[in-house]
């Protein structure tokens, strides 16, 4: 099935994925998506959720989005639909009991059957404003586009990504908000040599790092307020700017104070920690859901 298209321009398709722990979270950061707009254009969001939750268990998110014009939500569990044991250790960044559904993302070329390109989000993102200029972008042919992860920060790192994996300097992205090129991602065969890596291999940072070996050299970079992550610092984007000066416009100054998308990366979740560093942009979008919960109790 073709992207279809809304007054001449195609659905957006957005992607989550989500366990029993993240449901009310994600939900949180689908509404933030919803409200921020969407030009003239729909919605399609897929949600992968693990084997955990039932669709009676998904009904507010769903009512939730049927709330917005032109907007539309399909749920898939991969796990009983590819089933796949995915391999971690104690290096791995999540718990163990997450780590399958940390590795869905690999399963959405075949989710999107036929679909060209997804927008695939972390559930525990903010999102402030539209994003189809992050979803139009061009690709001319890669197959992945991000923004530059913290990890491009530590020369270490930058030297062993050269090294072990043959990933250039500043090109290892953060898969929270990745765009993914569907079509290509087939057509090169990388979808399905990154779940058979998945399953023979651990990694620390799960379907990122694997994400970054398949994909390297066809990785797009896109600008940082795509992807600000709460401790961002001025600094780092003058460090950015020096790394990879060819795209020295995608670190503006200006990043860090009007982000796109806000991830709240790390341990110091905003709804554990309500001080948490960007906390407050979490607070008000939880408090936006609430409305519209509200108002959907009413009718």
């Amino acid at each position: 099935m073709r992207e279809k298209t809304v007054n001449g321009r195609t659905t957006m398709n957005i992607a989550y994925s989500v366990n029993r722990y993240y449901l009310p979270y994600t939900t949180v950061s689908m509404h933030s998506l919803l409200a921020a707009g969407r030009g003239k254009r729909g919605l399609r969001i897929l949600l992968a959720a693990d084997q955990d939750l039932t669709m009676e268990d998904l009904q507010p998110m769903a009512r939730m989005v049927s709330a917005f014009p032109g907007c539309s939500l399909e749920v898939r569990w991969p796990l009983t639909m590819t089933p796949r044991r995915f391999v971690s250790d104690e290096s791995c960044v999540v718990s163990r009991d997450a780590v399958q559904v940390a590795y869905f993302r690999l399963f959405l070329p075949e989710l999107f059957e036929g679909e060209e390109r997804c927008l695939y989000l972390d559930g525990d993102m903010v999102i402030t404003r539209s994003l189809e200029d992050l979803y139009d972008t061009e690709m001319n042919g890669a197959c992945l586009a991000g923004v530059t992860d913290r990890l491009c920060l530590e020369e270490p790192q930058i030297r062993r990504m050269k090294e072990d994996w043959g990933i250039e300097p500043g090109y290892y992205v953060n898969a929270g908000a990745l765009l993914m090129n569907l079509k290509e991602m087939r057509a090169s065969g990388g979808d399905r040599e990154a779940l058979e890596m998945a399953c023979t291999k651990a990694f620390r940072y799960l379907d990122q790092d694997v994400l970054n070996q398949v994909y390297r050299g066809k990785v797009r970079l896109v600008p940082k307020a795509y992807n600000v992550f709460p401790d961002d610092r001025g600094e780092d984007l003058t460090f950015l700017r020096g790394l990879l000066p060819e795209h020295r416009e995608l670190f503006p100054d200006t990043a860090l104070a009007d982000p796109a998308i806000i991830h709240y990366i790390g341990p110091r979740k905003p709804w554990i920690f309500p001080d948490a560093p960007l906390g407050q942009a979490w607070q008000e979008a939880e408090e936006a859901y609430k409305k519209t919960l509200g108002a959907l109790r009413e009718k």
